[in-house]
């Protein structure tokens, strides 16, 4: 993700979900012979679709209280089974199983399940929401900062790995600021990572945190929180955002 302009030191964040042990099998189109594993428990799956095609699907790693969250509706329906294309709203939820969102597409059999991984191509970050500001007399400044950030897309070749190093340094290359406190990332899991970062500004020490997480093979989401304190008492702020795959 780009680094955000605030007075010269509004910082990224980049986080985690808790670690999951378990591999992810991975099927190729065609074999029909294996039931959908739903390997994060999460109830939920994620569908690359074609027309005429068919699907493969991957499970997702959150639950629908947190996908909402991460997609910026009020609540995802109850029963809800999974998500197809790019989830940027709720037209892209569906309450069919794996099996069936993939024989509307015109597959047959089982839905092709495969790791979650990310496709390379052209990614562009999102206008953030769910933004929320404690900074004394500079609050709603920030906040407008924040909510009129400027869009970036960056190249994102990931050589099929979901890794906050590769997105960092893409999007670092594609705008440039001198401002910026490079992060130390921990890739926690194949579809989690975690970045942290600590600024010394001219108005105090300010330090970075949050969480990134694949959603779909076109979609990840990051959440910032950002924290330090001013001569008017403390400054934090957090915000969520969705970075999507724009094409080739």
């Amino acid at each position: 993700m780009r680094h955000l302009k605030v007075c010269a030191f509004l910082i990224i964040a980049l986080g985690a979900l808790p670690a999951h042990s378990q591999s992810i099998g991975v099927f190729t189109p065609g074999d029909e012979g294996r039931p959908f594993e739903d390997v994060y428990a999460s109830g939920l799956y994620s569908a690359n679709c074609v027309e005429g095609a068919g699907c493969t699907c991957a499970t997702l790693p959150i639950n629908g209280a947190e996908l909402a969250v991460v997609m910026g509706i009020a609540a995802v329906p109850a029963d809800t089974a999974g998500v197809w294309d790019s989830p940027a709203s709720d037209l892209s939820l569906t309450n069919e199983t794996a099996d069936a969102l993939h024989a509307r597409f015109g597959g047959t059999g089982y839905c092709p399940q495969t790791a979650l991984e990310p496709v390379d191509g052209q990614w562009q970050d999102g206008q953030p929401f769910d933004i929320t500001v404690q900074c004394g007399p500079m609050g709603e400044m920030f906040r407008q900062v924040l909510a009129n950030q400027t869009l970036v897309t960056a190249r994102l070749d990931w050589n099929g790995v979901f890794s906050g190093d590769t997105i960092q340094t893409a999007f670092m290359a594609a705008d440039p600021d001198p401002e910026y406190t490079p992060h130390d990332f921990n890739d926690l899991t194949p579809v989690e990572t975690i970045g942290t970062a600590t600024a010394q500004t001219e108005m105090g020490a300010m330090t970075s945190t949050g969480r990134m997480r694949l959603l779909t093979p076109r979609l990840f989401s990051v959440t910032w929180d950002v924290s330090g304190s001013t001569e008017f008492g403390p400054c934090n702020w957090s915000t969520n955002q969705l970075v999507t795959w724009v094409g080739e």
